[in-house]
């Protein structure tokens, strides 16, 4: 039997280990993502998996020695975990675009003295004149029932035990987003930028908030933002996290003493991410199956000699595990882009023939606005495969325990690598697979430029600008441009914007067109967490020995190890106010040089009660 189960162990951890190595999915490999941008999604730890809660409070029911018969525990934990550092969440979120560090501006394109990391709010509907300031405080709450049963099996084999765990969490997320300073923005979009005719500043959003919430069109924006939506409200959810079970045998099991190895396999049962919100409420590791091995251990190395219920000893507990493919809805940038999801698009198509350039005996232009703009995050969201190649949740605790009474103090360190994407053969949201345009349609980005110009007395031609070099900061420059005309019966006439000015536009010869392939594909932010917990139990030993409960409360602080690009801004996020405008800001646009890694987590504390019966 024990060499079964030697073989058993060894065969798991090695099957689990290769899967580390699969590389069928990296055909999307390039990955530029800066230390300080902006990312779009934060997987955090699961709820479920907490290896400290679950170590702590059983130790004198689990791993027994010189045990004949079946015996095991049942413990309820009931946690309540809440997120603190919540501009550190927002900085992974929004990057160093954000001032003062939870602070994001949003600003016209003919604001005077924009701000360098404003966005645009010409791309959110918003007037060219528009001005406001959104005051992010990101928060996460838990509240979790975690079921643990452990049964030793010495009655089939000395060492041998089974674990289940199944969590149930509520979990509510909240970016809180408040918007204040804002002006009162009268500048209309001008025929030709947005649509063909002028469009009043009273048919546009009047404010950000109700631009970003989804639902909200305008001139030739007919396409309302499906994913990244900001929400005003928290969002919920509730689920079993996934459910985990546990083989383990410890090859030396001694009094004061065991060492053994167990495989793991969880089974998710919490919720797909469908990247709707930007900070959308996530139970459980993203519906991914499990599977991995690990060690546990502990030495008694104190016991007095007149009382065996007083000793002190260490306690381990060490999982790595491989989180298998999982479909998943996810938004990505434009490379070197960060936050360019929010940008907007036009939709290109093949041009007409009559629209060239100036240079090189008036070239014409292979493609034509098609009268079409979209956000860019409803093109750069689709569904792909996601796997995480490594897990690790290792805890050690010091636990004393003295008759009745137990007390355990430890250390937890979680880490994960990056996310990898894999984009072969992907079902799609949005009717397509990596590599491929959105139904063969055509994009490039809409930058500030306008869309349509004038030919004679008033005949409106679709142009073919494109500023590749556009950021969702900063309008761009021309791609490749030339002095637009547009032929008409056999003459060349250059055309005009349609205003009142006959100054001459330009337009792209050649347009810069966007593909998947121009989009941040490769890695996620890997993570690493550490964590301090301590618990204090009673036992009622005194009881009948077959059934024997207990009692505890315990609580944890989890510290995240986040790349921190506004280092001059302090630990707490400010509270959402209306300020004069005069406050000093901090411009983190230099942080590159002095941050080497983008890192996701969450920092969180959380209180819990366990209880439980021990039988035999």
């Amino acid at each position: 039997m024990k060499r079964v189960l030697r073989g058993l162990l060894a065969l798991t951890l090695v099957s689990s280990f290769a899967a580390f190595a699969d590389n069928d999915c990296n055909d999307c490999e390039k990955s530029c993502l800066r230390p300080c941008d902006g990312y779009p999604f934060l997987l955090a730890r699961s709820q479920g998996r907490n290896t400290a809660r679950q170590l702590v409070g059983e130790q004198q029911f689990t791993n027994m020695y010189d045990m004949d018969s079946t015996y095991g525990s049942f413990s309820v934990a009931v946690e309540y975990s809440r997120t603190f550092k919540g501009e550190r969440i927002a900085n992974f979120l929004f990057g160093k675009d954000l001032v003062n560090c939870c602070e994001l501006y949003i600003q016209g394109s003919d604001v005077a003295d924009r701000h360098a990391n404003a966005w645009i709010a010409d791309n959110f509907g918003l007037p060219t004149d528009f001005s406001s300031k959104i005051t992010f405080c990101p928060k996460v709450q838990n509240a979790i029932v975690d079921l643990n049963l452990f049964v030793g099996l010495d009655e089939v084999t000395e060492g041998l035990y089974v674990k289940v765990n199944a969590p149930v969490v509520w979990s509510k997320w909240e970016l809180q987003p408040c918007e204040n300073d804002i002006n009162e923005a009268k500048e209309p979009f001008t025929a030709g930028y947005m649509a063909k005719e002028e469009i009043s500043s009273a048919n546009l959003p009047k404010n950000f908030m109700e631009a970003i919430n989804g639902g909200v069109t305008w001139g030739d924006m007919q396409s309302p933002i499906l994913y990244g939506k900001i929400s005003s409200c928290a969002l919920t959810t509730t689920r079993i996290a996934e459910i985990d079970v546990t083989l383990g045998w410890n090859f030396f099991l001694e009094e004061d003493y065991h060492f053994g190895a167990f495989i793991y396999a969880a089974a998710p049962t919490g919720n797909r991410p469908c990247g709707k919100y930007l900070f959308e409420s996530v139970v459980g590791n993203g519906k991914h199956w499990e599977l991995g091995g690990g060690l546990s251990g502990s030495w008694i190395f104190y016991r007095n000699e007149d009382c065996e219920d007083r000793y002190v000893g260490l306690w381990l507990d060490a999982t790595i595990a491989h989180l298998f493919k999982a479909s998943q809805c996810r938004s990505f940038d434009i490379c070197n882009k960060a936050n360019s999801r929010y940008t907007l698009l036009q939709e290109m198509t093949t041009a007409d023939g009559n629209l060239t350039g100036e240079a090189d005996a008036y070239t014409p232009v292979k493609y034509q606005y098609a009268g079409n703009l979209i956000p860019a995050i409803n093109w750069s969201t689709f569904n792909v495969d996601v796997k995480i190649n490594v897990q690790a949740d290792i805890a050690l605790k010091l636990g004393w325990v003295r008759d009745n009474w137990e007390f355990d103090l430890g250390y937890n360190l979680y880490a994960r690598t990056g996310e990898t994407f894999c984009c072969k053969d992907c079902d799609d949201c949005n009717n397509d697979c990596c590599g491929e345009t959105v139904t063969s349609k055509s994009y490039a980005l809409k930058d500030c430029l306008s869309v349509y110009g004038r030919y004679g007395a008033g005949t409106i031609i679709p142009l073919g600008n494109t500023a590749n070099d556009a950021t969702i900061s900063s309008c761009g420059t021309v791609d490749n441009a030339q002095t637009a005309f547009y032929t008409d019966g056999g003459h060349n006439a250059v055309y005009l914007v349609p205003t009142a000015s006959d100054v001459p536009v330009t337009s792209s010869v050649q347009p810069v067109l966007l593909s998947r392939s121009d989009l941040n594909l490769g890695k996620s932010p890997s993570a690493i967490t550490h964590k301090v917990f301590g618990h204090i139990s009673y036992t009622w030993k005194d009881t009948d020995e077959c059934w024997v409960p207990f009692l505890g409360i315990g609580g944890e602080v989890e510290f995240a190890q986040n790349t921190d690009c506004c280092n001059d801004c302090g630990d707490t996020c400010a509270p959402c106010s209306t300020t004069n405008g005069t406050t000093t800001t901090t411009n983190c646009n230099s942080c590159d040089d002095c941050c080497d890694k983008r890192r996701g987590g969450f920092s969180i504390w959380g209180l819990w009660v366990k209880g439980g019966v021990s039988f035999d």
